[in-house]
């Protein structure tokens, strides 16, 4: 078994930023990224060129999850990191790796490392699509949907950091940072709402190993 899981990189159209999903393997020694860090994930993936900046940041994502049939809310919203790095110049793109792939390198420690098990949770959202037009659409109803407004609203909610990203030749992802919370917030109405109309917009919530 891997020490990590890379999931689904995928770099911007200019080619200056790349965004992708880390999850637990046999360890969950991730933090903010140490630069030793960074650069085994980017060579994982093929990028040569160093980044300027990144984040990596604890969310609970419904993508991921491996017992997400069980049931409960922890099982729904599980675990990942979510890396965004920033390069000065246009990376060279080959093509990068579809799916997920095993990753040996684990961050340097800190003890903020232990912090992503401690309430509130970010919760990010994420779907996947067979066109980049339905990922767009979706895109387009989380921002705009009365129903939906309401009830992020309702929530205390911020408004919803969206992207849309090519992640295989006929795979598209939303990813949507929707807010923050604690059990309340994942057992009420909004991030709910929010699967439900990924989902009826043609999005499958859950991935495929």
């Amino acid at each position: 078994m891997s020490m990590l899981y890379l999931w689904h990189p995928a770099v911007s159209t200019s080619a200056t930023e790349l965004d992708l999903i880390l999850t637990r393997g046999d360890s969950d020694q991730v933090d903010g990224g140490s630069e030793r860090f960074v650069e085994a994930v980017l060579k994982a993936v093929g990028i040569k060129q160093p980044a300027e900046k990144w984040s990596i940041k604890p969310n609970r994502c419904n993508f991921y999850g491996e017992y997400w049939r069980e049931g409960g809310w922890r099982s729904q919203w599980d675990f990942a990191w979510r890396m965004e790095a920033h390069f000065k110049k246009p990376v060279e793109v080959k093509p990068l790796p579809t799916g997920y792939q095993g990753l040996m390198e684990i961050d340097d420690y800190s003890p903020l490392a232990e912090s992503y098990k401690y309430e509130p949770y970010a919760c990010l959202a994420i779907a996947a699509f067979n066109s980049q037009e339905k990922a767009r659409a979706a895109a387009e109803k989380l921002a705009g949907d009365k129903e939906i407004e309401a009830a992020r609203h309702a929530a205390a909610a911020p408004e919803p950091q969206i992207k849309v990203l090519q992640v295989a030749p006929k795979e598209f992802h939303l990813r949507a940072a929707i807010g923050s919370g604690d059990e309340p917030f994942f057992t009420g109405g909004y991030p709910a709402l929010v699967l439900s109309m990924m989902e009826a917009a043609g999005g499958a919530t859950h991935a495929e190993g």
